[in-house]
């Protein structure tokens, strides 16, 4: 009985420490429960967040992609409309309009350049513009190199042209027409690939131009031969050939000679200047000193430069200065008309320096004086025909404002540059420059001297 009851009691024991055991496992595996069921959820939330956060980008990113396309199409309607705008303008210029590549292929033709040429644009399209388009500068072909398109190629600059180049178009049936033209570079991360060609016909401001020429050439010939008889008999009038004057009649007789000799002095200038522009002066070549030139007409100026107490300086970069070959008779004109103008503006006892230096390509001239300068304001026009400055007019009412503009026109003839450094009241330096190389033989024509 004592050994069953003990037997229970342990059987008891042993059932309730399994069951603790199991109550203890219980709790734990709740508690693991609990943990895992934590973190599920969290996990959950963080994927949830996850593929909220997806949602929202890929509705970002469609939204975006919408105002892409919303963007492009927009951008395709008003590429459409600068398209047609630009199509517009191109077709109703008054102005030829060609574009070219770097070979010279034209890549666009607009309808005004059709109707000049002669061609349509479909013909026209990847033909080479020198075949198609012979250029001409009076009655001479010009060579490639010397075209406007070429030259921009060559600088990288535009290149302009008027009138007074006297170039021509010829199309490929034949016809020929005066034109004035812009050649501009087509650039591309620096590199020139083209050029746009914009030009117009000028034949009936030739013709005009011309004819204005042939005006004055004519005029100024017939107005030589009675101002050279007025000078002529007035000689006569001081010299006493029709009896002895009074000092009066002397003093009005002298005023007589001076304005004619003004008057003889404008008309022979009118002449040069026709002749220039109208391309009638004969060139000759001769190897040219421009030291010794300079002497030989400051000699020639010897008398207005004692009249003022005045001297000219002659200073040159080293000596011998190379001999260049050029017309003497219109480096003479360019020298004298720059030293006259310094000798009227400069004061009294005033220096005039000309300074010649050796500059490898060209040669390059200024004559510097010590007058009145040219005000700022009007500096733009001292080369145009009959201007003179406001100061020039107060000081020397009489002057013809035609030497400087000959002096431009006699210099851009033989391929130089003409420019001016200059303040009111305190001098003006005149530059020009000459190709080493010199000028090239032109038959015909009459010499520039009247």
């Amino acid at each position: 009985m004592f050994l069953s009851d003990k037997n229970n009691k342990q059987s008891d024991l042993s059932l309730r420490r399994q069951l603790l055991e199991c109550e203890e496992q219980l709790v734990f595996s709740r508690a693991q429960a609990r943990v895992i069921n934590k973190t599920l959820r969290k996990k959950s939330e963080e994927k949830v967040e996850e593929i909220e956060k997806k949602i929202k980008y890929l509705n970002d990113t469609e939204a975006a992609m919408l105002n892409i396309l919303e963007d492009e199409r927009a951008l395709e309607e008003r590429l459409k409309t600068e398209r047609a705008r630009f199509e517009a303008i191109v077709s109703t210029m008054g102005e030829g309009l060609l574009v070219l590549n770097r070979d010279y292929q034209i890549v666009l033709m607009n309808a005004t350049a059709e109707r000049l040429l002669e061609t349509s644009a479909k013909d026209a399209v990847g033909q080479d513009a020198k075949n198609m388009i012979l250029m001409f500068k009076g009655k001479n072909p010009l060579p490639d190199e010397e075209r406007p398109v070429a030259i921009t190629f060559k600088t990288g600059q535009p290149m302009f042209t008027g009138l007074e180049d006297n170039l021509y178009y010829q199309n490929r049936f034949g016809k020929r027409f005066a034109v004035a033209m812009a050649a501009t570079p087509l650039r591309k991360e620096e590199e020139i690939v083209g050029a746009v060609v914009v030009f117009r016909d000028v034949t009936e401001e030739k013709k005009l131009d011309e004819s204005r020429t042939s005006f004055i050439s004519i005029a100024s010939h017939q107005l030589r031969t009675p101002l050279t008889s007025i000078r002529w008999f007035v000689e006569m009038l001081l010299a006493g050939d029709a009896g002895p004057l009074s000092n009066d009649q002397k003093h009005f007789v002298s005023q007589i000679y001076e304005s004619a000799d003004r008057m003889i002095d404008l008309v022979n200038l009118l002449l040069q200047i026709a002749r220039v522009e109208a391309g009638r002066v004969r060139i000759e070549p001769a190897r040219t000193d421009f030291k010794t030139v300079t002497d030989s007409v400051a000699l020639s100026l010897r008398a207005q430069l004692n009249e003022k107490e005045q001297t000219i300086e002659v200073k040159t970069s080293r000596d011998p200065l190379p001999l260049i070959p050029m017309d003497q008779e219109v480096v003479w004109q360019v020298v004298q008309n720059l030293l006259t103008n310094a000798i009227r503006y400069s004061p009294k006892k005033g220096v005039i320096s000309v300074f010649i230096a050796d500059k490898g390509n060209f040669l390059e001239y200024a004559v510097k004086d010590s007058g009145i300068g040219i005000p700022e304001n009007q500096q733009s026009r001292v080369f145009e025909k009959f201007f003179r400055a406001d100061n020039a007019i107060k000081e020397i009412p009489e002057g013809s404002g035609l030497g400087l503009a000959l002096v431009k026109s006699l210099v851009e003839g033989w391929g130089g540059k003409v420019w001016f450094e200059s303040k009111e009241g305190a001098g003006t330096i005149f530059y020009f420059t000459v190709p080493i190389e010199g000028v090239r033989r032109k038959e015909g024509g009459v010499g520039l001297r009247v």
